[in-house]
């Protein structure tokens, strides 16, 4: 017989596209949670899933079931809410800042798990320069912001960390020897940073690694765009108006993507990623409980998570 459990595994495994993701989430072990599948597709007499290397692809009858499970479980969240269990579901709301590139890949996981455990919390999203996002911790109605965490974070702000990728060097596909600085064929050793244009960010913590790596090289580029936006750099870069340091997984998102090349470089850092809340409202009640969340999402994201979701 299909329970509950069973259609709250099904969805997690629709979201995540991977047994071993969707099995962290639910406390299992893969085999478990694959067991757990073939029993469903047993007792549903159809396939529901197609497994390969890349990961899990719906069948048109998985799509219907996961559609099934997903009523089941608001109504079934109605009905506790109806009889008015002893166990009040947490209720409220909250508001998250990011990126438009961290929108894309870290909140719809995070808002599927909460939706699962506490499908009464109300969630609401602001996108926006990621640069400003620690700053915006201290007003009043933004409780959480994916930033990215610089080496040491303000005594007054805790982090959960999400996942690291690295930071690039890239360059306009073509034709680059066209941009002041630059070799024919943009090797390491055809590059002159001290003259090649730069587009880089206008503040943030993007721009402090992007100065503390032109320092490791000894030089100051004379000429930058400075520009708002993580997104931005990588159009720029594209239509030619000069080189860029960017996170790898904003230009593995960016519709521009195929337009830029990256470019050899040494020493460029990784970017580091989390959700970060005042410590002064970590003892309220939905606090705690996206906290708890993130904690659990936090080691189904990769440093592909970018590449997996846009080739599903």
């Amino acid at each position: 017989m299909i329970t509950l459990d069973d259609a709250a595994d099904f969805l997690r495994i629709c979201e995540t596209e991977n047994l071993t993701r969707a099995a962290q989430l639910a406390h299992v072990s893969p085999s478990t949670l694959s067991r757990s599948l073939t029993r469903l597709e047993d007792e549903l007499k159809v396939k529901l899933c197609s497994r390969d290397q890349k990961g899990i692809a719906l069948t048109p009858a998985g799509r219907r079931f996961r559609d099934f499970a997903d009523e089941c479980l608001k109504r079934y969240s109605t009905l506790l809410t109806e009889l008015k269990t002893p166990a009040s579901p947490l209720s409220g709301s909250v508001k998250i800042y990011c990126s438009v590139s961290a929108s894309y890949i870290f909140i719809p996981r995070l808002l599927s798990e909460l939706r699962l455990d506490h499908p009464n919390i109300e969630v609401s999203l602001e996108t926006g320069d990621p640069a400003n996002a620690l700053s915006l911790l201290h007003e009043q109605d933004i409780d959480f912001v994916i930033a990215a965490l610089p080496e040491t974070l303000p005594e007054d702000i805790s982090v959960m960390p999400l996942v690291s990728f690295p930071l690039v060097l890239i360059g306009p596909r073509a034709p680059v020897h066209k941009l002041k600085g630059c070799g024919s064929s943009a090797g390491s050793g055809e590059i002159d940073f001290k003259e090649a244009p730069f587009i880089l960010p206008e503040h943030g913590q993007l721009r402090c690694e992007a100065d503390k790596w032109f320092e490791k090289q000894g030089v100051h580029p004379a000429n930058t765009t400075a520009v708002a936006g993580h997104e931005a750099i990588v159009s720029l870069c594209a239509l030619g108006f000069g080189l860029a340091i960017a996170p790898s997984l904003v230009v593995e998102l960016s519709p521009f993507k195929n337009d830029v090349q990256i470019l050899p470089s040494d020493g460029l850092p990784d970017f580091n990623l989390g959700l970060c809340c005042l410590k002064s409202r970590a003892h309220e009640q939905i606090i705690q409980a996206v906290n708890r969340v993130a904690a659990l999402s936090a080691p189904t994201f990769s440093a592909d998570v970018a590449r997996r979701r846009l080739t599903a």
